[in-house]
Order: C-alpha cells, then sequence, then structure tokens
C-alpha cells in the first residue's frame, strides 16, 4: 500500500537550505564555491531556485558541509515531485453545471445563457 503524497502549497528548492546553512555558518556563497570547487555562478543558480542539485554537487555539498549527499538528493527529488503535483493540481479544473432559475438569476442580475 502506497502513501498518499500530500501536495504542499509551494515547493521548497533545497537552494534554501543552501542558504540557510550559508547564514547560519556566516559563509558567503564566493567561500561556499570555493570549498565544493562548484563555480559561482552554479552555485549562485541553485541557491535561487533555478538549477537543480546534481549527484556530484551534493558529494560536493557533502564534503563542505557535512551534509550527507543523499540528503541533498532527497530534497532535490521531493521538490521535483512536489512541482509535478502542485502543477497537476493547478491543471485540474473540475466544473459542476448549476441550473439557476431565470427569476433568480434575474432578481440579482445574473446573466444568463441559454
Amino acid at each position: 500500500m502506497s502513501k498518499k503524497r500530500i501536495t504542499p502549497f509551494e515547493a521548497t528548492h533545497p537552494g534554501e537550505m543552501i542558504k540557510d546553512e550559508l547564514i547560519e555558518r556566516g559563509m558567503t556563497q564566493k567561500q561556499l564555491a570555493e570549498a565544493t570547487g562548484i563555480k559561482p555562478s552554479v552555485l549562485s543558480e541553485t541557491i535561487n531556485g533555478k538549477r537543480s542539485i546534481s549527484l556530484n554537487m551534493a558529494v560536493a555539498l557533502e564534503k563542505a558541509l557535512d551534509i550527507p549527499a543523499d540528503i541533498w538528493m532527497n530534497m532535490q527529488t521531493n521538490y521535483d515531485l512536489d512541482m509535478a503535483d502542485i502543477a497537476k493540481r493547478d491543471n485540474q479544473r473540475e466544473t459542476i453545471p448549476v441550473v439557476i432559475p431565470v427569476e433568480i438569476a434575474r432578481k440579482f442580475g445574473w446573466a444568463c445563457m441559454l
């Protein structure tokens, strides 16, 4: 039996955790880029949610921040799944036909469609 996933209102990109870690450790993006060997532009795009965390990046982050690579990969996978669920939710439009008597529609000034 599979668990039903709960779709969040908004997905959290793993770059948010990198941002939080930088703040907590008093590090700059430049320092983290040097410690990981990740290009500063790639790191910036990841932190800003414009780029996914790859396996190589997860391993580099593990070495620099001592946060296991599998946590970074799981966060990326959960983000991707959440984004898919959000897109699915937002594209579902359930319509229910409603019949309103003309007298009531006129009383409230609603437009009647015939």
